[in-house]
C-alpha cells in the first residue's frame, strides 16, 4: 500500500519554458494536480492502494514565456516510477 508515481524527463527544458504532467489517480490515490517535469522526479499520485484501475487520463502541458524567444523542435523522454512507499 502506499504506493505512488513519480515523473520526469530525461533532459532540461529550454530556459523560459515549462513541460506539465497531470494524471487522474485511481480511487485510493491523490493527483498532484500539474507537475512541472523536470530532471529530478516528482510526485504525480501518491497514496496508492492495491487496486486495478484503467482508462485513467495523463495530460501533458506546455508554456513558454516571450523570453524562450524561438524554440527548437526536440523530442523529451518522460519516465513514469511506480514506487512502493513504506
Amino acid at each position: 500500500t502506499n504506493r505512488k508515481i513519480t515523473a520526469a524527463i530525461d533532459t532540461a527544458m529550454p530556459s523560459g519554458t515549462t513541460l506539465t504532467i497531470t494524471m487522474a489517480a485511481p480511487t485510493s490515490g491523490v493527483s498532484a494536480g500539474a507537475v512541472t517535469l523536470g530532471i529530478t522526479a516528482a510526485d504525480a499520485v501518491t497514496s496508492i492502494d492495491t487496486e486495478a484501475a484503467s482508462s485513467k487520463t495523463i495530460t501533458y502541458g506546455f508554456a513558454a514565456t516571450m523570453a524562450a524567444g524561438v524554440i527548437t523542435s526536440a523530442n523529451k523522454t518522460v519516465t513514469l516510477t511506480v514506487t512502493a512507499g513504506v
